[in-house]
C-alpha cells in the first residue's frame, strides 16, 4: 500500500530487494550531486546516466548480470547503468520530460523529500547553539514588528520543535548505545565503539563549547522569558493573529480567533521546550559522566584479567634460562625508567558545578540625563513647530510701521526667522495669495533668493482696519 497515502506503492521496491544497497548508495549520490545540488536547472538523461554510471563504478557493479533480481522484468541491456536508470523510472524515482530535442529527467517529488530527509540522517548531530540563536532571532523580530515578521514566530516554533525532537532522539540513542559498548567482550573494541558511535557519532557537534560563558546557549532563559511576556500581551497577540491572516501563515478563511489560537498555542511550545531544556541537558551531562567512568572501569578490569607485568617477567626468565649463555643484551624500548602509576595518575571527571544562587532582580535607577534630554528636545520640537501665532509675529517684527514689504527686502537673523519665513508661501497653498491675521500674502511668478533659502517671491500687505 501507499506509505501514508502519499508515495507509489512500488517507490520501495529497489530498496527492499537484493540489491538495496547499490541503489540506496546510488539514489544518495544522484540527490546530492544533481537535482540538490542544482535547484533551478533540470538535467537531461545523458547527464543522469553518466552520473549513475560512475556511482555504480565505484560501488563495484561491472556488468548488468550484477544488477539482476528475480521476478523483476526490466528492459534488457547489456549496460548496468541503463539497468539501474530503467529500474529507478520504473519503480517512480524517475520521472522523464520531453523538451523539444532533449529528453530531460527530474526526481518524483515526493520522492525527492523522502530521499532529502534520509540524507539529512548522515549529518544528525545536534548544534544546540545553532538552534538557540535560530530560535531568539525569529521570536525577536517577531516581537519588535509583528505586523510584517509575523512568519518569524511559525520559524521559531518549527526551530524549536526540531530542536526537542533532536535531543529526545540523543536521549534515547545513548541507552542502545550504553547496552552496546558494555556488551562487548573486547577492550579495543569497547574504546573504539565509544569514540565512534557516542563522542562522534551522537554527542552533540558543540558540547564542549555550552560550558564557556559567551555561547548562544545562555540566551535559552531570555528565550523563555520573552515567550512568556508575549503570551500574556493581548494587544501584541491580536497583531500577529491578523498578520498570521493576512501573510497566509494560516489558511485562507481562517477566523481570527482560531489565529489568535494558533499563536498562543507556538508561544506555548517555544517556553515549554527552552524551560525544559535545562534538566534535559543535566540528564545528559550525568549520562556522560557515568557512561565514560564504566567505560574507564570495564577496560581497567578486562586489562587486568589478562597477562600482567608479572606474567610476561616470568615468560622472558625462562627464555632467558633456557638460552644457555651468561650474558644477554637487551633492547630497552625507553632509555628511562618512567613514572610511577598510582591512584592519582588516574582520570577523574570534574565535579557537577554548583546552582547559582538565587538573586532578587533590581530594576535599573532612573537615567539621571534622562530629565535633561527630555527637556532639550521638547525645547527643540517647540523651536522647529510653525504656527500661525508665529507667523503673524515675524510679519509684525519685519512690517513695522509700514504698509506692505515684498520678501526680497525680508532679512533673515535667525533659525527660529528662517522657518517663519519659509512657511509664508506654503501657507498660501494653490491660491494666488490668502489672509493670516491682520495681513495679506500674495505670491508672485519670480524667485527670491538669499543667503538662507531659493523659494518662491511673495508680498505682504497690510489689510485696512475695515477689512481686518
Amino acid at each position: 500500500m501507499k506509505l501514508f497515502g502519499y508515495l507509489p506503492e512500488t517507490l520501495f521496491q529497489p530498496l527492499a530487494g537484493p540489491k538495496k544497497h547499490v541503489y540506496a548508495r546510488l539514489l544518495l549520490r544522484l540527490y546530492e550531486r544533481i537535482f540538490a545540488a542544482r535547484v533551478l536547472e533540470t538535467p537531461t538523461k545523458d547527464e543522469v546516466l553518466r552520473h549513475i554510471a560512475n556511482a555504480l563504478t565505484e560501488a563495484g557493479v561491472s556488468n548488468s548480470d550484477d544488477l539482476q533480481e528475480e521476478g523483476i522484468d526490466g528492459e534488457p541491456s547489456p549496460y548496468a547503468h541503463y539497468v539501474a536508470y530503467n529500474r529507478l523510472k520504473n519503480t517512480g524515482w524517475l520521472v522523464e520530460e520531453q523538451e523539444k530535442w532533449e529528453v530531460l529527467v527530474d526526481m518524483y517529488p515526493d520522492a525527492f523529500m523522502v530521499i532529502g530527509a534520509v540524507a539529512d540522517f548522515a549529518n544528525s548531530r545536534v548544534r544546540v547553539a545553532g538552534a538557540v540563536v535560530e530560535v531568539k532571532s525569529n521570536l525577536d523580530y517577531a516581537a519588535r514588528e509583528p505586523e510584517t515578521m509575523a512568519q518569524g514566530l511559525a520559524n521559531a516554533c518549527d526551530t524549536a520543535v526540531r530542536f526537542a525532537r533532536s535531543m529526545r532522539r540523543i536521549l534515547v540513542g545513548m541507552r542502545d548505545i550504553e547496552d552496546r559498548i558494555l556488551g562487548n567482550p573486547n577492550a579495543a573494541s569497547i574504546l573504539r565503539t565509544f569514540f565512534r558511535d557516542f563522542v562522534d557519532g551522537l554527542l552533540i557537534a558543540d558540547y564542549k563549547q555550552l560550558k564557556t560563558s559567551n555561547n548562544p546557549y545562555r540566551y535559552r532563559r531570555q528565550i523563555s522569558a520573552l515567550a512568556a511576556e508575549l503570551l500574556h500581551d493581548t494587544s501584541w497577540r491580536g497583531k500577529l493573529a491578523r498578520a498570521y491572516i493576512d501573510q497566509g501563515v494560516v489558511p485562507a478563511g481562517t477566523p481570527l480567533s482560531d489565529a489568535e489560537e494558533r499563536v498562543v498555542t507556538e508561544l506555548e511550545k517555544i517556553r515549554q521546550v527552552f524551560d525544559d531544556v535545562g534538566p534535559f541537558m543535566d540528564r545528559i551531562e550525568d549520562f556522560r559522566d557515568r557512561l565514560e567512568r564504566r567505560v574507564r572501569t570495564t577496560v581497567h578490569y578486562m586489562d587486568v584479567m589478562g597477562e600482567g607485568s608479572a606474567e610476561r617477567l616470568a615468560r622472558i626468565i625462562e627464555k632467558l634460562a633456557a638460552s644457555g649463555t651468561g650474558e644477554v643484551e637487551l633492547r630497552m624500548r625507553a632509555p628511562d625508567t618512567g613514572f610511577p602509576i598510582s591512584e592519582k595518575a588516574l582520570y577523574t571527571p570534574p565535579p557537577p558545578r554548583s546552582a547559582p544562587e538565587k538573586t532578587r532582580f533590581r530594576r535599573p535607577g532612573r537615567d539621571p540625563y534622562l530629565k535633561a534630554y527630555v527637556a532639550a528636545t521638547t525645547a527643540f520640537d517647540r523651536m522647529v513647530r510653525v504656527t500661525p501665532a508665529k507667523m503673524v509675529s515675524f510679519i509684525e517684527t519685519k512690517l513695522g510701521e509700514r504698509s506692505g514689504l515684498h520678501s526680497s527686502d525680508i532679512a533673515i537673523d535667525s533659525i527660529e526667522e528662517l522657518l517663519a519665513f519659509r512657511s509664508l508661501p506654503a501657507f498660501v497653498d494653490n491660491a494666488a495669495q490668502a489672509e493670516i491675521g491682520a495681513y495679506r500674502i500674495v505670491l508672485e511668478a519670480d524667485r527670491t533668493e538669499n543667503d538662507w533659502i531659493n523659494l518662491q517671491s511673495f508680498r505682504i500687505e497690510r489689510l485696512e482696519s475695515g477689512a481686518a
